[in-house]
């Protein structure tokens, strides 16, 4: 079979990323006999350049640029074309979109923070006044690692939150840069723009701007840290990421916990309740706790893929007439594009 790959390097200083998929896809897929065509999505003959080919692999990231060509491109190679496509409708739709995500939790019954999405510049701010609980979270719908999710303690910081979303908006919400700071830096880059008579970059390449909604979400105190669980297929790897000194968010921090004896298998059994639920191929949960209860804060189809190898093992879920979600401890680490690849060629052996 031929399988059509985009690479996923993204720009780095000493060459090839260490972190992409591709390479790894490459070497798997040759290794069981297939062929590998790489080809260019931005392209304009990019439907010309998937002729002949059974299946098509992207790991396409939260940037911008990606984000919008993958919404565009990717459901017509799977859809209309027919081809088997890594990640899928189901498993990457909703990806890095906080807002789609809090929809799909309530819909299937996932347990999750209470969220709260308003479209209602006036609705938000009497709920601010009369209904929130503080402290709350404030988060835009995209953002990795932390970034865009903030800790509002007051009505009057809340409300200024929701004022600037409806007023004017905001591209990214970097609480290490003061409101002034980022008013500053813009009208900066909007004069200077408006003397070269030239289009306005984004402040950040990589964020979309956000406005016109307001997203808020219960705050879970006492989690010192949260639970990473990655479902690939019928494989469950889990790790604990801890918070940063002096702040209560922990994706992005680097502090990781590889020591499966720590991971709590209720995270475990819902990350695998969410991914049999939602269809996907791929899914990495973010837990916490809400009152002892396991909860799922995101998901993403997409993660680190050092962070996955290092686990030592994974759980696989094992469905008895007694027991219909006993976990089975599975030694030895494995690179998730292993995994990937193995579930994706059987895949194109069914559809063959």
């Amino acid at each position: 079979m031929i399988i059509a790959i985009q690479t996923d390097d993204l720009p780095w200083p000493k060459g090839a990323h260490p972190d992409a998929s591709a390479p790894r896809w490459a070497k798997v897929i040759e290794a069981y006999g297939h062929h590998v065509r790489w080809v260019d999505v931005y392209r304009p003959d990019i439907l010309e350049q998937l002729h002949g080919c059974h299946g098509f692999l992207w790991r396409h990231a939260h940037v911008t640029e990606m984000r919008h060509m993958a919404h565009r491109l990717l459901p017509v190679i799977e859809q209309d074309m027919g081809l088997v496509v890594y990640p899928d409708q189901r498993t990457s739709w909703h990806y890095d979109d906080k807002i789609v995500q809090s929809y799909l939790f309530d819909a299937h019954q996932i347990p999750a923070p209470k969220t709260w999405v308003w479209y209602d510049r006036e609705g938000a701010l009497e709920w601010c006044a009369k209904e929130a609980e503080f402290p709350i979270v404030v988060k835009l719908w995209a953002g990795a690692g932390s970034v865009n999710v903030r800790l509002v303690q007051t009505v009057d910081e809340a409300q200024r939150h929701v004022r600037q979303m409806f007023d004017h908006g905001m591209y990214a919400s970097d609480s290490s840069q003061s409101t002034r700071e980022r008013a500053k830096q813009f009208l900066r880059n909007l004069r200077a723009r408006l003397r070269l008579g030239t289009v306005m970059n984004l402040p950040d390449p990589y964020w979309d701007a956000h406005y016109r909604y307001a997203l808020f979400q219960e705050w879970l105190p006492g989690n010192e840290f949260d639970t990473r669980v990655t479902v690939i297929g019928n494989r469950a790897f889990g790790f604990r990421r801890f918070n940063r000194q002096g702040d209560f968010r922990a994706s992005g921090s680097g502090h990781l916990d590889w020591n499966p004896k720590q991971v709590d298998p209720a995270f475990v059994k819902l990350a695998f309740t969410i991914a049999e639920r939602l269809g996907t191929q791929s899914c990495a949960m973010d837990g916490l706790y809400r009152d002892g209860e396991a909860v799922a804060c995101e998901i993403s189809y997409t993660y680190s893929s050092s962070a996955v190898r290092e686990c030592p093992g994974h759980w696989r879920l094992v469905k008895t007439a007694s027991e219909p979600d006993q976990l089975e401890w599975c030694e030895g680490q494995l690179h998730p594009e292993s995994a990937q690849i193995q579930d994706f060629l059987q895949r194109l052996e069914a559809t063959s």
